[in-house]
């Protein structure tokens, strides 16, 4: 199985290959799991994203995915030196954030997820084969995922007890009759259940109120909205949804019949929380409102705000019914129907979903708006004898319609069977690649029951719903088109459709029941779980047995196996819809962080494409009270990772959202005779790309670098915390004066400054710094890096080998001095690129005098020879500062 993304990229134009060099293949796939693998049947690759190659001279070539995800990168003529610098652009920062990676020693595995800035020899015509990652952390989900809906319970003809399950749950693998189902909340707990959300911050569960004809409302009534915990299994009232309707129950009059037309209108629709676990999402299917609540808290007095949800143009006002939410990307999607109540027209009915911008509390459009007139499936005649089988949908009513398509209802074998889907577009997911999944309920059965008695108002009915599971694709415009109006792929054959018309185009067409009998059973409930193949949804008859529960289809084919791809789950409405909608308590997105250490062999700061990885050194991470929580070691590539659930060297109880972390390099043994021997920390954020430049600091009172990473939200991977090393160059520099210590008035001075490197490494280039004494009438140099401007000799210098030594030369006249004896007193300082070992050898000072006599014999008492020559001045001596004259 294959899930393709949709769309087209330009392709690169490959240029010209160099004979030296091969090509990389890059592919870009969007990560679900976490693994760090690509999943080929789970992970499809994207399109449209933008991969650079470039070589150690900063030259690049530039290409786009196609898409399969793929793109083929040449150097040609353009690029030269063989190894290349890859880096992957992220097509859409702050919903997509790096896949997780796994660490490893090669590229020889292409299933194996590097991150998004890679490293590549293809020198020697070898070619390179890599795949990296981008996720949405909202499509994380563990396997064989827990799974909750809602059972329903009558209370015609025969009340069930209040100890009925509603909220049930099951594992995403359960399969066959009651397998693994465990009760969450009663009857007495909730009542009637319909939508239900799940926070995976809180771990908590939340289920709103429902109107359906012979059930009851909870404890407290229509606007109720429970939160239920899982692990306790102990529900009570969150809040309470204000101006939810007002129609009450009767079962006592004519099997609660007059509470039927309430049934899509009252009460509340579907419950979601939003991803980051913050915000509560309620329909209100009476004032048709978008009603939003503090999703963190046990309870909620009131709602943070309400929102009317846009006529989207129905034929009428009233006719506009939404129901249906879902999520992506930080944006709130909300779908209903133009129900055609008001017209009876099937040209009236459509299906629409609208944007809601949670930031702005507005909502932004519409990006689908389908008719639904399209061929459906119904319940097969040649099998069931029915005459009103329902093929499509049809305008919603207040009673049992008479007639169907000009047909007699009352004319079949039997007379009271009918399916007349009246859609409600209850749920809204979305792939991977981003086509929408939509769960269609059919009102139908809620409005008139199953099994009932006639009345003065209906015959007696027996219902059978055909409910839907539709897929939707982006079309012109960008607005989705739904499969039934050949918006996406068809699916459907003679031989897995249930025996449907050849009109009929279904990407899900294993939505059928009871071999061919029942060719549409969605129960308006559906999953999206990226992490396995198929897509639950809650349906009627699941397997060969009346009754209702959730089945399966395959995501890519959308067919099953009815007799065995399901499991039962209660059969209180027969095969009337008793199920309500489906939730999976994923847990929250895993998060990593890293990834590499490098020896900067130029000390520019920038992880350059022929620059090593430091394989062996000891990477530490801290908690904010400087308490280690976890130590790595990187790997032959210079690679490191931090995470809980893969790499699995941090407890999950030390990594949380939103904490600040330390990432340290502070292993003694690693400078001392490890990897890092020699070498200290470069340069630190430098040329403008956090993913290619080096993080670590040395902070005061530590040698040891250091970088400090803040958490985003789950799943908000950072690859961009990178260590490099530069080489210690001690160099050392002598100052020679000549041509002789002792010059008189105007006579020539010069100065040889002699830097030399006395490693351990090469130096990539100094500085010399010579502040000129004063004394030193017009000084001129003729050395290449040199210049002289307000009495300072500056050089900039090259590349300086160990061992190597650079002569400047400097050259000026001695100065008037009066008569007087003058030391031209002059000090040299250089420094180098590199961190520097030593420090006491990088100054040095000469010192030439002018008309002064040789130096006095200590035996002689220097007062008296000083009198006996008039030169008493000179025991008064000072030393001047660099640059300055000395008399």
């Amino acid at each position: 199985m294959t899930l393709g993304m949709t769309g087209l990229a330009a392709v690169v134009a490959p240029a010209v290959a160099d004979t030296g060099d091969g090509t990389a293949l890059v592919r870009v796939v969007q990560e679900v799991n976490a693994n760090g693998t690509w999943d080929q049947a789970l992970e499809p690759g994207i399109a449209g994203v933008t991969v650079t190659l470039t070589d150690t001279a900063g030259h690049s070539v530039t290409g786009t995915t196609q898409a399969d995800g793929t793109v083929r990168l040449s150097p040609g003529t353009s690029l030269t030196g063989g190894k290349y610098r890859i880096e992957v652009k992220n097509p859409q920062p702050g919903a997509l954030f790096p896949g997780f990676a796994s660490p490893k020693d090669d590229l020889s595995s292409p299933t194996t997820l590097s991150s998004n800035v890679e490293f590549v020899n293809l020198s020697g015509g070898s070619n390179v084969e890599m795949t990296t990652s981008f996720w949405r952390p909202e499509d994380y989900c563990q396997k064989n995922v827990a799974l909750v809906t809602a059972c329903e319970n009558p209370t015609i003809p025969t009340p069930v007890p209040d100890t009925s399950r509603t909220l049930t749950s099951l594992p995403f693998n359960a399969r066959g009759e009651y397998n693994q189902l465990t009760t969450l909340a009663t009857n007495a707990d909730t009542g009637t259940v319909w939508g239900i959300g799940y926070n995976k911050v809180t771990r908590q569960l939340f289920s709103g109120e429902y109107a359906k004809r012979g059930t009851k409302y909870g404890p407290d009534g229509p606007g109720a909205v429970y939160q239920t915990d899982p692990a306790t299994k102990q529900t009570h009232l969150f809040t309470t949804v204000p101006n939810p309707g007002t129609t009450p129950h009767n079962p006592g009059a004519l099997m609660d019949e007059a509470f039927g037309p309430a049934v899509g209108k009252e009460s509340l629709g579907d419950v979601d929380v939003s991803e980051d676990g913050k915000d509560l999402y309620v329909v209100n299917l009476h004032d048709r409102k978008l009603y939003r609540y503090d999703a963190t808290q046990s309870t909620a007095a009131a709602p943070k705000a309400s929102y009317p949800i846009p006529d989207p143009g129905c034929a009428s006002v009233d006719d506009w019914r939404p129901f249906g939410l879902g999520h992506k990307d930080g944006t709130e999607y909300v779908g209903g129907v133009c129900s055609a109540e008001s017209t009876g027209s099937k040209t009236d009915m459509r299906a629409v979903v609208q944007t809601f911008n949670p930031a702005t509390g507005t909502f932004t459009g519409k990006v689908m708006d389908q008719p639904l007139n399209f061929p459906r499936g119904g319940v097969n005649p040649a099998v069931n004898g029915s005459i009103c089988d329902g093929n499509g949908w049809y305008p919603w009513t207040e009673v049992r319609p008479r007639t169907q398509d000009g047909k007699d209802c009352t004319a079949g074998s039997p007379p009271d069977q009918i399916q007349n889907p009246e859609a409600e577009l209850t749920n809204i997911k979305f792939e991977t690649n981003g086509d929408m999944v939509v769960g269609f309920a059919d009102r139908f059965p809620d409005l008139l029951g199953q099994g009932l008695p006639a009345t003065p108002t209906n015959p007696a009915t027996n219902v059978f719903p055909g409910g839907d599971i539709n897929r939707a694709c982006p079309g012109a415009g960008g607005l989705f088109v739904l499969d039934g109006n050949g918006g996406c792929k068809n699916n459907a054959t003679p031989a897995n459709n249930g025996g449907e018309s050849p009109d009929v185009k279904e990407f899900y067409p294993g939505d059928y029941a009871f071999t061919d009998i029942h060719q549409e059973i969605s129960a308006g409930g559906v999953v999206v779980d990226k992490v396995e193949g198929t897509i639950p949804f809650t349906a009627v008859d699941p397997i060969h047995a009346t009754g209702n529960g959730v089945a399966w289809v395959d995501r890519t084919a959308g067919t099953r196996n009815d007799a065995t791809d399901g499991d039962y789950l209660s059969g209180a409405f027969g095969k009337a819809r008793g199920i309500g909608d489906l939730e999976a308590l994923c847990d929250r997105a895993p998060t990593q962080i890293g990834n590499r250490v490098w020896y900067d062999k130029n000390n520019n700061g920038i992880q350059d494409p022929d620059e090593e990885g430091v394989p062996g050194a000891t990477v530490n991470l801290y908690d904010a009270g400087g308490k280690k929580i976890g130590t790595t070691i990187t790997n032959a590539r210079g690679e490191y990772y931090f995470d809980a659930s893969l790499v699995k060297n941090v407890n999950p109880a030390d990594w949380v959202p939103g904490r600040t972390y330390t990432v340290k390099m502070d292993n003694p043994v690693d400078y001392a005779s490890g990897p890092l021997a020699g070498w200290n920390p470069t340069n630190a954020n430098q040329g403008g790309d956090p993913r290619a430049d080096s993080d670590g600091v040395t902070s005061s009172g530590s040698t040891y670098p250091s970088t400090t990473v803040t958490l985003g939200g789950p799943g908000q991977d950072d690859h961009s915390k990178d260590f490099g090393f530069r080489q210690a160059s001690d160099l050392y520099v002598i100052k020679v004066a000549g041509p002789s210590s002792e010059v008189a008035e105007g006579g020539q001075v010069d100065y040889d400054l002699i830097v030399t490197n006395n490693g351990p490494s090469p130096s990539t280039g100094w500085t010399l710094t010579d502040p000129l004494p004063t004394g030193l009438m017009n000084p001129t140099t003729t050395s290449d890096g040199c210049t002289i401007a307000g009495g300072t000799l500056t050089c900039h210098g090259g590349p300086l080998a160990v061992g190597a030594s650079h002569v400047v030369k400097v050259r000026g006249i001695a100065g008037r001095t009066n008569g007087n004896c003058v030391k031209l007193d002059n000090t040299v300082t250089v420094k180098g690129n590199e961190p520097d070992p030593d420090m006491n050898n990088n100054t040095d000072t000469a010192i030439t005098t002018v008309n002064c006599i040789p130096m006095i014999d200590p035996a002689i008492g220097s007062a008296a020879a000083a009198a006996a020559l008039g030169l008493a001045g000179l025991l008064f001596r000072r030393r001047r500062t660099a640059g300055r004259t000395t008399l």
